[in-house]
């Protein structure tokens, strides 16, 4: 058995695998609190290699597992219980009950005895039961009545079997995590369900961190989605993901957000506002003192891009914007720096774009890089994000003295307009997928040293103020040990 830790950290879909970002912040967290122990656990969308991480872990990592979400053999071989039809109906109705309380995200704690009972007496034998049996189809109908009765039952079926199947995988991860006092996710998806669960169920306190609001960036996945054709059965994956999230505000000792504008949201989907705080991202301010220079001051005017190059950070808005000012403004240099082989064909037309726009001469992607070296000479960072949560590259710009133009995302207004502060601007905020919107604002600043300049000062003074790391880091250090002498779970 692994050693208890301080901290279990239970991460969906980005460390160690992914960089920047959520990831960043991991090992930013990790190393930043070296005085307490952490376990790392990865939920992975399938089998991966120790050569594809890219973080070295901190050597206050004590321990380290991963588990592929998808992986369902241990489900699918498993031998179904022997039941008989009194025991199975005394369990029908029960389960009956726990999918009633599940979905309005509460369970009394006759439904959390029983969740711990199929978790440590009848997992995954149990799940083979609930898929399979003609007693279990019974349930099934009965579920299928209370909340479906008027959509078609084939489809209702298949989709019912498979987004059970996931949360019947989550169920029997939740006794392998590692013993830990506090269980803390950067999210409320599936690694903020097991955190809970495991709370909850087995004792130790949970902490959830929104990036983003994972709720509603599942709802606008599912509502674009081909995969689901008819309404009602993408409203039955709008509905389990709220359930999951419901289920996590109610139950979550912390709700952590990043800014203002997403506590607002959490609240609107059902989080307490008593469990909410707000802990935005924290910048080294040392680190970036190096890097402030007076903007503007030269014939050619650098404009960059810092980041990975996917479709999330939507580099070819940012390419046709370079496009754009180039013909206002010819005296240009566009750097996007950063990791070109996370998207390999979506780098590809990004090439293909800038060599149809005429950008051989201006445009260099640099891949990975010392970001450091580029923030000395740039006089503009653009951010063409189409959804970002606090983007840590405008808190470095801001850190460094550079003017910055991002799009509406995240808490992008609330770093280059500030709350209230008196500080004033440090930058200008566009519309996203708006090139010509954001190639106005551009030139705006690179036509004006003193504006530029001015947004400079303003964005030192408001990271100075609000964003050094060393405040952050006190934050969740108070919260860790807040939650480590707080309030114990019902558990059985």
């Amino acid at each position: 058995m692994a050693k208890s830790t301080d901290i279990c950290l239970v991460i969906e879909g980005s460390y160690p695998y992914v960089t920047g970002g959520v990831s960043s912040w991991i090992q930013w967290l990790m190393k930043s609190l070296s005085d307490f122990s952490f376990s790392v656990v990865a939920l992975i969308a399938e089998e991966k290699s120790a050569a594809d991480r890219r973080y070295p872990f901190p050597e206050n990592m004590v321990s380290y597992d991963e588990h592929v979400i998808f992986d369902y053999e241990a489900i699918t071989q498993a031998k179904p219980l022997r039941l008989s039809k009194k025991k199975w109906r005394i369990l029908a109705e029960r389960l009956h009950v726990l999918m009633r309380e599940w979905k309005k995200g509460q369970l009394s704690k006759d439904s959390l005895d029983l969740l711990y009972e199929i978790i440590t007496e009848h997992a995954p034998g149990i799940f083979k039961n609930f898929l399979e049996d003609e007693e279990s189809f019974a349930l099934l109908t009965r579920i299928y009545e209370d909340f479906r009765g008027d959509a078609g039952f084939v489809k209702y079926f298949y989709n019912f079997h498979n987004i059970h199947l996931i949360l019947f995988r989550l169920l029997t991860i939740v006794p392998k995590l590692p013993q830990a006092a506090i269980y803390h996710s950067p999210g409320t998806g599936y690694g903020g369900l097991l955190a809970c669960l495991r709370s909850v169920l087995f004792g130790g306190h949970s902490i959830l961190t929104e990036h983003g609001i994972y709720l509603q960036e599942r709802e606008m996945e599912l509502l674009k989605s081909e995969w689901l054709d008819t309404p009602y059965l993408k409203d039955m994956w709008i509905d389990m993901f709220s359930a999951i999230c419901q289920w996590q505000y109610n139950y979550g000792d912390y709700i952590i957000t990043l800014y203002r504008g997403n506590k607002d949201l959490q609240m609107e989907y059902g989080a307490k506002a008593e469990t909410v705080r707000v802990v935005p991202n924290g910048i080294d301010i040392e680190r970036f003192k190096s890097a402030r220079q007076v903007r503007c001051a030269h014939p050619v005017k650098r404009v960059g891009l810092v980041g990975r190059v996917d479709s999330v950070k939507d580099v070819k808005t940012y390419i046709q914007a370079i496009s754009i000012i180039q013909k206002g403004y010819p005296a240009i240099e566009g750097l996007v720096i950063g990791p070109t082989d996370e998207q390999p064909e979506y780098y590809r037309e990004c090439r293909q774009l800038a060599d149809m726009l005429d950008l051989k001469q201006t445009l260099t992607f640099t891949g990975r890089a010392d970001v450091l070296d580029y923030y000395r000479n740039m006089d503009l960072l653009l951010l063409t994000s189409i959804k970002e949560a606090m983007p840590l590259v405008v808190m470095e710009a801001m850190a460094c003295g550079i003017p910055v133009v991002a799009t509406s995302v995240g808490s992008c207004r609330e770093l280059l307009y500030g709350l209230d502060d008196d500080i004033g601007q440090a930058g200008i905020v566009a519309r996203i997928m708006d090139a010509e919107g954001i190639a106005d604002a551009a030139m705006r600043i690179l036509r004006n040293p003193d504006l530029a300049n001015t947004f400079a000062r303003n964005g030192i003074r408001r990271i100075e103020r609000f964003y050094r790391e060393e405040l952050i880091i006190e934050q969740y250090q108070n919260i860790y040990r807040e939650a480590a002498n707080g309030r114990t779970h019902l558990s059985t």
